[in-house]
C-alpha cells in the first residue's frame, strides 16, 4: 500500500491534539498539486508530467512575524515522453541508398507515452515570514526538505491508431540504484486567512531536487546527477 493511504490517518491523530495545544503551536495539512519536470542536459524532448504531494504541518510562532515549521509528506517528481510514428521517419522512410524518402508512409504505431514517477517522503524545514495583520496576512516560505526514496516507477501507455486496445504497463525500475536519502530547497508566498482559530492558506511554491544515484552500463556503474523542478499551488488549513 502506497505511504500516501495513511497520511490521513497520521494527520487526523496530529490535529486531534491541536485543542489542547498552546496557541503558539500550529497543526494543518498541506496538499501541493504540481508539474515536476527533469532538467536534463542532454535529452531535451522530456515533458512535464502532473505529480502529487500531500502532508502534514507543525508548526511554532515565533513572535508575530515568523514561524518554524516541520511535518511529514508523501511527495512525487517525474517526466513524460512521448512519441508517434512522425518520430520515426528517418528510421523507417530511408530510400535504401542511405537517404529520405517521403513517399513512404510513416509507420503506422499509434501514440507511445512514457512516464517516469520518483515517490519520496520528506521532512521538511522552513522559516516562514508573516506580514503585519490580523485576519489577513502575506507570507514568505524558503527552506529546505530532506527526501528519503521509496520507489521509481516507469509507465507506459500505448494508444494503437484503430482504437483496438490500450496497453498499459507499470514495472519498478531496477537497473537504476538510486541514493536512498535525497535533498530539496523550497520556497512559497501566499495568503493566509485566519478565522478564529483556524486558518486558510494558498499561495505558488517551487521546489527544486539533485536526483542522484548510478545507473548499470556496459562499462560498469554510471553516476548522475540530474535536476528536479517542481512548481504548483500549495494549499491547506491550520488549527492552532
Amino acid at each position: 500500500m502506497r505511504p500516501i493511504t495513511f497520511l490521513p490517518v497520521v494527520c487526523i491523530l496530529f490535529l486531534s491534539f491541536s485543542g489542547t495545544a498552546q496557541s503558539r503551536f500550529s497543526f494543518g495539512v498541506e496538499l501541493f498539486p504540481h508539474l515536476s519536470w527533469e532538467q536534463d542536459p542532454v535529452i531535451e524532448d522530456y515533458g512535464p508530467r502532473f505529480s502529487k504531494h500531500a502532508g502534514m504541518q507543525v508548526g511554532y510562532q515565533l513572535g508575530q512575524n515568523f514561524r518554524l515549521q516541520s511535518g511529514l509528506a508523501y511527495t512525487e517528481i517525474g517526466r513524460r515522453f512521448q512519441f508517434d510514428g512522425e518520430d520515426l521517419r528517418w528510421g523507417n522512410q530511408h530510400d535504401g541508398q542511405g537517404g529520405f524518402n517521403p513517399d513512404i508512409p510513416a509507420p503506422n504505431i499509434g501514440t507511445v507515452t512514457q512516464n517516469t514517477v520518483h515517490r519520496y517522503v520528506e521532512v521538511p524545514f522552513r522559516l516562514t515570514y508573516l506580514s503585519p495583520g490580523e485576519q489577513t496576512r502575506f507570507y514568505l516560505s524558503g527552506g529546505i526538505a530532506p527526501r528519503f526514496h521509496i520507489q521509481s516507477v516507469g509507465k507506459i501507455r500505448h494508444e494503437l491508431p484503430d482504437n483496438a486496445g490500450v496497453d498499459r504497463r507499470t514495472e519498478p525500475i531496477s537497473n537504476v540504484d538510486f541514493d536512498r536519502i535525497q535533498l530539496s530547497i523550497l520556497g512559497s508566498a501566499g495568503v493566509e486567512m485566519n478565522l478564529g482559530g483556524t486558518t486558510f492558506f494558498a499561495g505558488p511554491r517551487i521546489q527544486f531536487q539533485q536526483l542522484t544515484g548510478e545507473s548499470e552500463s556496459l562499462t560498469g556503474p554510471n553516476a548522475f546527477e540530474l535536476g528536479y523542478m517542481q512548481l504548483g499551488l500549495e494549499f491547506g488549513v491550520r488549527f492552532y
